[in-house]
């Protein structure tokens, strides 16, 4: 998921459909808190396995998007 199209509208990727659900995480820091720095949403054990924003260029494991 991202928001590089439009902030704060997080979308799928390459489908660009809004996302449906989003559980973002709170500690340690609140999130999303990348402004147009991270545009990209992963998961982090630190946060609860809940969404977090971090930079595009980062290498993640997909998660897919069901059609």
């Amino acid at each position: 998921m991202r928001d590089e199209v439009t902030e704060g509208l997080w979308t799928h990727f390459p489908s660009e459909t809004p996302m449906s659900f989003l559980d973002w995480g709170t500690s340690p820091k609140l999130q999303p808190n990348g402004d147009r720095e991270s545009n990209c949403g992963a998961c982090w054990e630190t946060y609860d396995y809940k969404w977090v924003d971090e930079p595009c260029w980062f290498n993640f494991i997909p998660i897919c998007e069901m059609p």
